[in-house]
């Protein structure tokens, strides 16, 4: 086993999972073709958003692969790519229920608020005029996004930082919405 690999499994069972991904990086530079630090590496990155099932995953990973009979590499992947498709399917689920929610309720639609901050040129005026007598309906991920990137440079830091926490339980592992929970953190 190459240092890199070894000090990754350190830092794993430490739950220093930032440093444990930075080894098996490490490792996979010297050995690109190495089965198990790009398994490492996953589950290193799973650990980040879904710890207990990434703990869990790699123990059994650890222990199970000197025995005889027993792919255990392929059955976590197997495993990880059920998890990532359940949380797709949820994630899928709820949207389409949001949807469905936003088309009963009244409201404005986030394409027509835009339409308005556009005219009036003023994000904030427009939001502040708003807040309290509408709802602004957003019912694609793309516009969720925006109407976030909005909020944070309009001074909605805290207004924001309420979506987000919403946002986290809907797309888990997305990266652009977990970018922005970043920087509302570093904003706060």
């Amino acid at each position: 086993m190459n240092k890199f690999k070894e000090r990754a499994k350190e830092n794993f069972f430490k739950r220093e999972y930032k440093s444990a991904l930075l080894n098996y990086a490490l490792s996979l530079k010297e050995f690109p073709n190495d089965e198990e630090a790009k398994l490492g590496a996953v589950l290193c990155d799973l650990a980040l958003e879904r710890e207990e099932e990434a703990v869990a995953l790699f123990e059994y990973y650890e222990l199970s692969k000197t025995q005889e009979g027993i792919d255990s590499k392929e059955i976590v992947e197997e495993i990880i790519e059920s998890v990532d498709n359940s949380i797709s399917k949820i994630s899928s689920f709820f949207m389409d229920y949001l949807n469905e929610k936003l088309m009963m309720e009244e409201g404005i639609d986030y394409r027509d608020f835009m339409a308005i901050v556009e005219e009036r040129g003023d994000f904030k005026s427009v939001f502040e005029d708003i807040m309290f007598s509408t709802r602004v309906l957003i019912s694609r991920k793309e516009d969720f996004i925006d109407f976030l990137k909005q909020l944070l440079s309009h001074g909605f830091e805290d207004m924001a930082l309420n979506y987000m926490e919403d946002a986290l339980k809907i797309f888990p592992n997305d990266k652009e919405v977990r970018k922005l929970f970043d920087l509302i953190e570093k904003k706060s």
